[in-house]
């Protein structure tokens, strides 16, 4: 899945482990999500785009919106 999380981060001058810190999650899982071998949930979607301050499309572009609030990311 593409996803523009790590150009994010780096965009607005944040750190991975401040972002991690932030949503209580591993950078290991982080570095997952943002290499696209593994996608986060619903939960960790909203987490994500609330302390990165931008929506769910923008970090994953090619993601459909299948109902509101749900986020359909190919998988």
């Amino acid at each position: 899945m593409n996803n523009t999380i790590k150009k994010t981060i780096k965009s607005k001058g944040l750190k991975a482990s401040w972002v991690c810190e932030q949503i209580n999650l591993n950078p290991s899982v982080l570095s997952l999500y943002c290499s696209g071998v593994r996608v986060p949930n619903q939960k960790r979607l909203r987490q994500l785009s609330k302390v990165l301050n931008t929506s769910i499309q923008q970090l994953f572009p090619d993601c459909k919106i299948r109902r509101i609030n749900y986020y359909d990311l190919g998988q």
